[in-house]
C-alpha cells in the first residue's frame, strides 16, 4: 500500500506532531466510519436475500393440511396424474411483464372413473393456446392424452438483488373446472429447454399443494380445500462478468473519486482538477443508475444497486471533504503534510471499497 512507501513515510515524519496526530485520528475515524457503513449495507443485503430465499422455499415446499371428515372439495375428487415437459422458454427480461413457455403435458387417467374427460388449465397464465395432439389407450383401461400448450405468464421477478438475483419461474396447474370430480397431480417434470440469456438453471422440480379456503356453510364454519400443482425452475444470475458489467460505471465513479486524492498538491491548480474529477465521479454514478433503470423495472424497495450507489456516494463525499481538509493542511503545515494525509485517506477508501465489493459478491 502507498502509506508504506518510503517517500510517503518520509512526508509523514516531516509533519509536525500535532498534524501527525490529526492524520492518524482522521484515518482511524474514517476506518471506523467505513466499517459501520459497510456492515450496515451488507446486513441490509443479507436481510433481503433471506427474505427472497424464504419466499422461494414457501413456493416449492410441500404443504401438509389436516383434512377432516367434513372437509369439502378435494375429499370428493380423484387425482389425474400429469407429466410435464418444458420444451422451450423465452429469455428472462426483467423489463418485460410477460414470459412465454412452450409445454407438453400428458394426462394419465381412467375415463370410466370420471363424468367428463379431465382437462387442465395453467392458473397463472394470462394467455394460452392448448391443443390435444395424441391419445393412447393402455391395456389396463387407462388413457394417456398428450397436450401441447403455449402460455404467457406474468412471473413475479425478484429484482431487489439484481444483478446477483435468483429468479423463480413457476407454473400452477389445476383442473379446468373447480367443480369437477378430479384434480391435477403432477408426477414428473422434465426440462428440455436450453439455457436462457445470462441466467443459469440451478434447480427444477414440482410440488403438489393444497389450498384451504375458510367458508361459512349452513351457519357453521368449515373449509374448502383445493388441490393444485406447481412446476418450477430456479435460475441464478450470479456470475463475475455480469456482476462487473452492471456496476462498470460505479467502478469508474469510485476510481475517479479515489484517484483524485493522488493529484499533486504543491500548487492550487491541481485542487481544481480534483474537484473536476469528483464531479466526473458524480456523473458516472448517475450514468450507472440510468443504465440499471433501462434494464429492470422500477421497484419501491431498496435494491442491491441502490445500496451500492449509496456506498459510492459516501466515498465520493469522503473524497470531497478529504480534499477540503488537505487544502487546510497545505496552508498550515505545507505540501508534505497534505500529501501524507491524501495518501492515507486514499489507502483507507481504496481498501474498504475493494473489501465492500468482494463482500457483496460473496454474500449474494
Amino acid at each position: 500500500m502507498l502509506i508504506f512507501h518510503p517517500q510517503y513515510r518520509a512526508y509523514y515524519k516531516q509533519a509536525s506532531i500535532v498534524h501527525r496526530r490529526k492524520i492518524l485520528y482522521s484515518a482511524l475515524l474514517a476506518c471506523l466510519f467505513m466499517v459501520v457503513v459497510i456492515g450496515g449495507l451488507i446486513l441490509l443485503m443479507m436481510q433481503e436475500k433471506r427474505s427472497e430465499e424464504t419466499y422461494i422455499q414457501e413456493k416449492i415446499a410441500q404443504t401438509h393440511v389436516s383434512l377432516t371428515t367434513d372437509s369439502l372439495g378435494v375429499l370428493k375428487k380423484r387425482p389425474v396424474h400429469a407429466r410435464v415437459m418444458l420444451i422451450s422458454i423465452g429469455d428472462i427480461n426483467l423489463k418485460e411483464k410477460q414470459l412465454m413457455l412452450y409445454l407438453g403435458i400428458t394426462l394419465h387417467y381412467k375415463p370410466q372413473q370420471f363424468i367428463n374427460d379431465p382437462n387442465f388449465e395453467v392458473v397463472n397464465a394470462v394467455a394460452n393456446n392448448t391443443k390435444l395432439v395424441k391419445q393412447h389407450h393402455n391395456s389396463d383401461g387407462s388413457l394417456d392424452a398428450l397436450y401441447l400448450t403455449r402460455v404467457q405468464i406474468e412471473p413475479y421477478y425478484l429484482m431487489p438483488l439484481y444483478p446477483t438475483d435468483v429468479q423463480l419461474i413457476a407454473l400452477r396447474l389445476a383442473a379446468a373446472d373447480m367443480d369437477s370430480d378430479y384434480y391435477i397431480q403432477v408426477t414428473d417434470f422434465q426440462n428440455y429447454s436450453p439455457e436462457i440469456g445470462d441466467y443459469a438453471l440451478v434447480k427444477t422440480g414440482y410440488v403438489n399443494q393444497i389450498e384451504s379456503y375458510p367458508i361459512n356453510f349452513a351457519e357453521s364454519n368449515t373449509s374448502y380445500f383445493n388441490q393444485f400443482s406447481r412446476v418450477y425452475l430456479i435460475y441464478d444470475h450470479q456470475n463475475m462478468l455480469n456482476y462487473l458489467k452492471n456496476i462498470q460505471y460505479i467502478l469508474l465513479s469510485l476510481g475517479l473519486a479515489i484517484c483524485s486524492l493522488l493529484l499533486n498538491t504543491r500548487k492550487r491548480g491541481p485542487y481544481l482538477e480534483r474537484f473536476g474529477l469528483i464531479s466526473g465521479a458524480v456523473f458516472a454514478l448517475a450514468s450507472n443508475i440510468f443504465q440499471i433503470n433501462a434494464s429492470v423495472k422500477p421497484i419501491s424497495a431498496f435494491s442491491v444497486i441502490d445500496l451500492i450507489s449509496v456506498f459510492t456516494a459516501i466515498v465520493i463525499i469522503s473524497s470531497f471533504f478529504t480534499t477540503l481538509r488537505s487544502i487546510k493542511f497545505a496552508d498550515e503545515d505545507g505540501y508534505e503534510t497534505a500529501k501524507s494525509f491524501d495518501v492515507t485517506m486514499f489507502s483507507v477508501l481504496a481498501t474498504f471499497s475493494i473489501l465492500f465489493f468482494i463482500l457483496v459478491y460473496l454474500v449474494l
